[in-house]
């Protein structure tokens, strides 16, 4: 049995997300069948397995911190809420004829499983990142922050946590932003506007949230969150909703 070329392209869109084990178990069996009549799809694999196998290895283990989960669910939550304001077929940009969709490092990826390659890599970097936060384990640090009494839910609370140069902001029995607004979080640096950031955010539906603040908190006096319009403001358009001093 041999195979066309229609067949090959189809197929080798999936190869990356075969090695990651990111395929559904119907279309993995496809495709190890296909690579049973497909010479460039199996030396694609063969040559890429050595890097594939050398993911999980390629940093040492070390115990996670506790907030590490955090951070990493808090990225994937917010790049979550971008796509799903953006619509579902956000993802999906045409291809052209005889390219492939995705690709990183040589592993093609198909479009709908482009997020089990991101996970896989969130992870390792994770990992390599504990590296130099073995060092720093002792100088992490949580911050609580102060609520606008007005605004703010009964019981609600929030605090950042700060450690090796990376800061998350948890919160629990938040109020979720008036309709048709999203929460934006702010580095304040003093004597200067705040700087706004990538990080919008909408508590659950039990209030609660976990939102990674980008950037070095480095000589910033502190963080602060506000509702904005969807997509973030530039400058502040209302009063903060919780403040954390961080001087």
């Amino acid at each position: 049995m041999t195979t066309t070329a229609r067949e090959h392209q189809e197929w080798s869109d999936s190869l990356g997300a075969w090695l990651l084990g990111a395929l559904p178990d119907d279309e993995a069996a496809d495709f190890s069948a296909h690579l049973e009549h497909c010479p460039v799809c199996k030396e694609d694999a063969a040559n890429l397995q050595v890097a594939a196998d050398a993911l999980p290895a390629s940093a040492p283990p070390l115990p996670a911190p506790s907030h590490l989960k955090a951070r990493i669910m808090a990225v994937v939550e917010r790049e979550a809420q971008l796509l799903a304001a953006a619509g579902s077929e956000a993802d999906r940009p045409p291809a052209p004829a005889g390219r492939r969709r995705w690709s990183f490092g040589g592993l093609s990826l198909r479009p709908g499983f482009a997020l089990a390659a991101t996970c896989a890599l969130l992870v390792v970097g994770g990992v390599a990142a504990l590296v130099g936060e073995q060092a720093f384990k002792d100088g992490g640090r949580t911050v609580p922050a102060t609520l606008a009494s007005e605004r703010a839910a009964p019981g609600a609370r929030a605090e950042l946590r700060i450690d090796a140069g990376h800061a998350t902001l948890t919160g629990t029995k938040l109020p979720a932003p008036p309709q048709g607004r999203v929460y934006e979080v702010w580095i304040d640096r003093g004597g200067r506007n705040p700087e706004p950031t990538s990080a919008l955010f909408s508590p659950r539906s039990d209030g609660s949230a976990s939102v990674a603040v980008p950037g070095s908190l480095k000589g910033a006096r502190g963080v602060m969150v506000t509702d904005e319009p969807p997509g973030g403001s530039s400058i502040p358009t209302r009063e903060p909703l919780l403040t954390v001093s961080t001087s």
